[in-house]
Parts: structure tokens; sequence; C-alpha cells
């Protein structure tokens, strides 16, 4: 039989253990019930708002893992009034958003503030004309991209960064208005495929010698401002971290408004074709196949012709039994028309953009709006949650949407077996694809962050 010391010695012990165990039991039974809620809620939702809610909510790699990239600007040394401007950057979505990261991870090498990169817009009528003003007009980065996601993370993730949504905001600062400018063509660091730097460390130290002599250390005064030209394809991504290399591409999410066109366009095309779609499943699917095809005269004798391309497209569509095709376009009228001829006559249905938004859609009316290349951003949010994807090796685009769908699978998960008699496939995992043999290939894939 106890006595009284044994007793309250066991309750000593006893009682906050029964109270621990309560409270976990508590806590994972309420998650659990909170969860089943959840779900029997979502029941009594409008179908369509749920669909497009879980679309915006979910992308394709969860959330964004600022891990690494908080250690990448913890590692850096920051000077106060040293302030990094990029030249406004031409050309597509995929172009401009690897231009952009260029000019944020080298403000993040120099420990600089930042002024958010600008785009050149395309000329409206000429798609030839990628740069139509001269000196080039930047337009702000809500061009394409979400600027408060940008500010938001780099805030959280980089707060040693200071970021100036324009130049505007330094309208009081005159000290700043002429740049020392920096081009990277003009150093004489080694390279690998003609662009890509080989050596960082040397790198370091021609940029911080190029910077001491034009502005120098013992006579620099604070605010200067750095401008560097358009660069596109020259920050080897493995040079940091698989963290880094994996989230730092989702600094630049594409503006909302597209975001919810593109959630839209999805939520009408699995109406339409009894597809099932689940925007929280990512891209394991199997329910349509996404494909790039590009022709447009802006590519002309850059690209492989129509032939090529449609070939080994159709074969892909056809390989992957799923018997809906996305085309994601860049890709005259009359490809398009003929594309989906040879499409049908192999069981294929070819569904684009437009087709998704048909009169008296509400949504409409802001994709009407859309610049020909904002329109592509409809195109990539699309593709991303394709179950098979594929598009030719010359397009940074099709390069972008490959690598983050393959970094949303983590490991890999083996290739496709693809049959195809047209062209070479690059590039490929389980389900993307990258046809053809540019030399473009393996630079894109070197310093693309998806």
């Amino acid at each position: 039989m106890l006595d009284s010391s044994n007793v309250s010695q066991v309750l000593k012990y006893a009682l906050p253990l029964l109270i621990t165990v309560w409270s976990l039991k508590y806590i994972f039974s309420y998650d659990a019930a909170y969860e089943g809620v959840t779900e029997v809620s979502r029941k009594f939702k409008d179908e369509r708002e749920l669909f497009i809610s879980d679309f915006l909510e979910h992308e394709i790699d969860g959330k964004l893992d600022g891990s690494g990239i908080s250690e990448l600007c913890a590692s850096k040394t920051w000077t106060p009034g040293l302030i990094l401007s990029c030249s406004p950057a031409p050309g597509g979505y995929a172009l401009v958003k690897n231009a952009h990261l260029n000019c944020i991870r080298f403000a993040i090498e120099m420990g600089a503030e930042l002024v958010a990169p600008t785009i050149q817009k395309r000329h409206e009528k000429d798609l030839k004309n990628i740069m139509p003003s001269k000196p080039p007009h930047g337009e702000h980065i809500d061009y394409f991209f979400d600027f408060d996601h940008l500010n938001q993370t780099l805030s959280e993730h980089c707060p040693q960064m200071k970021l100036y949504h324009s130049m505007d905001d330094l309208w009081d600062v005159p000290e700043v208005y002429s740049p020392y400018p920096i081009d990277l063509t003009l150093l004489t660091q080694p390279t690998v495929n003609g662009s890509v730097i080989e050596n960082m460390t040397y790198f370091q130290e021609q940029i911080s010698g190029y910077a001491d002599r034009e502005a120098p250390l013992d006579t620099r005064r604070y605010p200067v401002r750095f401008n560097l030209a358009v660069t596109n394809w020259a920050f080897p991504t493995e040079y940091d971290s698989p963290s880094v290399a994996r989230n730092f591409g989702r600094l630049l999410r594409i503006r909302e408004d597209a975001r919810q066109v593109a959630a839209v366009a999805l939520y009408n095309m699995q109406k339409r074709y009894n597809l099932a779609l689940d925007p929280r499943t990512g891209i394991k699917n199997g329910k349509f196949v996404g494909v790039h095809l590009r022709t447009e005269a802006d590519v002309e004798g850059v690209f492989p012709g129509f032939d090529a391309q449609s070939s080994f497209l159709l074969d892909y569509i056809e390989h992957s039994k799923m018997g809906i095709a996305f085309l994601a376009t860049g890709a005259t009228e009359k490809h398009v028309s003929e594309f989906t001829k040879l499409a049908k006559a192999r069981n294929a249905t070819v569904v684009l953009k437009k087709d998704l938004l048909p009169e008296g859609e509400p949504m409409k009316e802001v994709y009407d709006d859309f610049t020909w290349d904002q329109r592509s951003l409809v195109d990539y949010e699309i593709m991303l949650r394709a179950g098979f994807m594929a598009g030719p090796t010359e397009s940074s685009f099709a390069w972008n949407l490959a690598l983050r769908r393959h970094g949303a699978l983590g490991a890999s998960e083996g290739e496709q077996s693809l049959n195809s008699s047209s062209t070479a496939v690059q590039w490929q995992d389980a389900y993307s694809a990258i046809f053809g043999a540019s030399e473009k290939g393996p630079v894109y894939e070197a310093t693309i962050w998806p």
C-alpha cells in the first residue's frame, strides 16, 4: 500500500504526463475533425468557385520553400545605398523571367538594394519587333509578374535586400539618376556553351574589380547605382544549393488576373470534356496532354519548321493516349488549323485557351485586354497542370515548363518510352519531353530557374 509521500510522487509525474497525452489527443482529434468538416463543407460550395480557389491556392510544387534563399542571403555582405537596376528585358514570358531572375540573383551576389526589373514591351502589330522603343522603355514588373508576391517573399526570406517597385521610388535621390553600366559580355570570364559562367569565384572578383574601378571605394559616395545589361543565360543554377535551384524561380509568380483566367479556362475544359480534374493533385492526372507549337513570324528561321514540330507533337499526343490535347500557341492561325486537323485524324481533340473562354464568360474581358505575350501566361499555367507535356528545345518557354514540372516531382520517376521517327528527344522525364537537337538546350538546362 502506497503512503502519502509515494502518492504525491506518483501524482507529481503522472499528472503532467496525463495532461500532455490528453492535449495531444485533443490536438490530433481536432485536426482530423477540422479536415473532416472542411471536406464536408466543400460539398456545399459553388463548384466553379471552389475549383478556382483550389487552383490559385495549390501550385503544382506545393508551398515555396524559402529556407535555401534565406541561407543564401544571410551568407552575403550587404552594403546600404548600393543599388542595382537592370535594363528592360525584351521577349516573351520565359525569356523575361530568366533575365529578371539573373538580375535578382546578381543583386544578392553584390549585396545590393534592387530596383524591380522592367520589361521591354513587344510591338503590338509586328511580333518580330521585340524592342520597338529606343532607348528601351520599361514596363513595370507587374506586366507579367505579381510584384506583391515578390516583395513579400523577399521580405520573408531575404530581408537584407531593399526592393524598390521602380525608379519612381527614387525620384528624390538625384545621385542615382546616372548609373554605372555593367555588361557581362564585356568581362573576360571563361564561359561554357557561349554564355554560362564557368568560374563563379573568378567572376565575383571581376565584378568587384570593375565596380571599384568605376566607382573607387575611397571616393565612392552612397547611394550609388549600377545598371546591369539584359542577362538571360549566364548564372549557373547548380552554383547554389538544390533548394535555391528549385525555389528561386518561384519568386516571380505570374500576375494574379492571368492565373484567374487560367483557372477558369481549365475549369471550363474539365467540364466540357468531363475530365474530373482536381487542381490540388498536381500533374499526375492522366487527363490531358499539353503541347507547345511555335511557328510565328518572330521565330522564323530559329525554330524547326511546322512539319518537324508537328510530327513529333502528334506522335507524342498519340503516345499519351489521352485524347485531349491543349495547344499552347506561338503559332500562326494557318498552322494551328492544320495541326488541329492532323490531330483529329489521330482521334485527338485539340483545345486552345480561346476555345475555353467563350462569349458570356466573365473572364473573357480580362483575357481580351491582354497583349499577345500576356496571353502566354494563361498557356503556361494550364500547361503546368497537364498529364504529359512536350515542346521544342529551342523554346525557353517549353524548358521552363519541363524543369518546373520535374522539380515538382522531386526524385525522378524514370522516362517515358517515346517512339518517334521525326526527331530526337533531347530531355525527358516521366511527364515531360523536350524534342530537337539545338545547342540551346544544354544552356537552358544549366541556367533556367523554373
